[in-house]
């Protein structure tokens, strides 16, 4: 009668396959961990947009009309305190403070509008467009943006 060894350990071939599955399950997960971080991103970046045009309402009204010049100074000093710290865009990866945009259309006939935005997960740049006649503010792009008035995204 023959006397086998036990073995211990895995074979080569064993190996490999395991390695090859751990691959493939690596390839679906990776790229659906990546959109879902972008979805995030974009959500908070929603809330943090309601929360600008909020304290921009408020500020107008508690200063006569006005617009602050810096909306991330201007709310987060503004009286009553309307944002305790500056705002960070998760999409604008620029080398200074990554805040939001803010721009600030018209003139004192026709009124102003402001605008608020975010660059984006493409780091787009604002393609702009007011128009008067139907009080609508056009942009283009993946960020988000808000105003006060009507926004459309083509």
């Amino acid at each position: 009668m023959k006397q086998f060894k036990s073995r211990s350990g895995f074979t080569l071939v064993e190996l490999v396959i395991v390695m090859a599955v751990i691959a493939v399950i690596l390839s679906v997960v990776i790229p659906n961990l990546r959109g879902m971080q972008a979805e995030s991103q974009l959500s908070k970046v929603e809330g943090d947009l309601q929360t600008i045009k909020s304290a921009l309402v408020s500020y107008q009204k508690n200063n006569g009309g006005e617009l602050p010049v810096n909306i991330h100074a201007a709310l987060v000093a503004a009286s009553p305190q309307l944002i305790t710290e500056t705002v960070r865009d998760p999409f604008n990866t620029d080398s200074g403070a990554g805040t939001y945009g803010y721009t600030v259309l018209g003139d004192n006939d026709a009124g102003y509008v402001w605008v608020v935005f975010s660059k984006g997960p493409k780091a787009d740049t604002l393609g702009t467009a007011y128009d008067s006649a139907s009080n609508t503010f056009t942009y283009t792009g993946g960020g988000r943006v808000v105003s006060n008035v009507n926004v459309v995204k083509l």
